[in-house]
């Protein structure tokens, strides 16, 4: 972490703003303004009262256990996640507290950003606007002070889907535009390096991880690609393209035969039966009757046995069937046959 970056943690979470710091060490609220822009850096007479002012050691202030701050971050992280979906709440306090401790952690505000905006999608109840609201401020606040590639462009993704939500679509486009270009085999990344570069269960553990994201990638590709069909009036490619999608899917589950315990990633049980239903519209739409039956027979099939197993759909199957419900209307399927779950 840079000198500049670790001043200003240490100062937030001493609840100081600049004034107060340099009214502290004498010194104007410009000067403590460089030092965190790493424009300009304090007078080493300075670091020991730095340091007293904090609480804190002179290592802390260099930023010399920096490892140890990012295994305590990881660590909240991953205490958190275990209730991202079955208690949000809890995940929201856990996240705002240690973002209490560590101010300047981009991934927990990440996080933070991620389940705002994931609830303003599916929270069934009066607290869409609420998370909406939570969401566009810190996806604002994450574009400002971002220090890390992947906060900022999760912060533009939330914050152009929100404009989107508001008929601002220049706007979100505007956003979107910002992004950098980055095709994913260009992130030398640790799971990437190892599956390339170590051998045997090394490469092996990190490889069986890349397939999964890869396989996750390429039939949410063709999905994408099938919307876009679909939304100019070329439904024959969009089938196609569903199609791939739904070949994807089928070609790395577990089994054949559909159930909780066959899909690599939770969720694509989802995009499975969904996949099948925008066919389903796409044959409607071209006035293939039969076609579009089989398919919705198929996109059935899977949303009443992909979740048998999970603790969710056990005790309130209505929590995937909602979904299926709302996207079946949109897709206005049932012009072609009333909705039979």
């Amino acid at each position: 972490m840079k000198l500049g970056s670790q001043i200003r943690e240490l100062r937030r979470a001493a609840g100081m703003t600049q004034e107060q710091l340099g009214e502290k060490l004498m010194v104007s609220p410009q000067a403590v303004s460089k030092w965190e822009l790493d424009t300009g850096f304090p007078d080493i007479n300075l670091i020991p009262m730095m340091a007293n002012l904090f609480g804190v050691s002179i290592d802390t202030i260099f930023g010399f256990d920096i490892e140890k701050r990012e295994e305590k971050i990881e660590q909240l992280r991953r205490e958190a996640g275990k209730y991202f979906w079955d208690d949000p709440e809890k995940c929201e306090q856990m996240l705002l507290a240690a973002i209490e401790k560590y101010p300047t952690s981009d991934s927990l505000k990440a996080d933070l950003l991620d389940l705002y905006i994931t609830n303003a999608k599916e929270d069934k109840k009066d607290k869409k606007e609420a998370y909406l609201t939570k969401a566009a401020k810190l996806a604002g606040q994450l574009i400002s002070e971002a220090s890390d590639v992947f906060s900022l462009c999760r912060a533009k993704e939330t914050l152009a889907e929100i404009y989107l939500r508001q008929d601002r679509y220049d706007d979100a486009k505007k956003l979107i535009n910002s992004l950098p270009y980055m095709y994913p085999y260009m992130l030398r990344d640790k799971m990437r390096v190892t599956s390339d570069c170590l051998c045997g269960e090394d490469r092996l553990a990190e490889a069986k991880e890349w397939k999964v994201m890869e396989t996750q990638e390429l039939f949410i590709a063709c999905a994408r690609e099938g919307e876009g069909y679909y939304e100019i009036g070329d439904y024959e490619s969009a089938i196609r393209s569903y199609t791939e999608a739904i070949d994807v899917i089928e070609r790395f589950m577990k089994t054949k035969e559909v159930s909780y315990d066959a899909y690599p990633i939770r969720g694509t049980q989802s995009n499975h039966w969904s996949h099948y239903l925008c066919i389903a519209a796409c044959h409607y739409k071209l006035g293939r009757s039969e076609e579009c039956g089989r398919a919705i027979d198929r996109a059935h099939y899977i949303i009443t046995h992909a979740w048998i197993g999970d603790a969710v759909w056990e005790s309130d199957p209505d929590y995937y069937l909602d979904v299926y419900r709302e996207e079946y209307h949109e897709l206005r399927l049932d012009e072609y046959r009333p909705l039979e779950i």
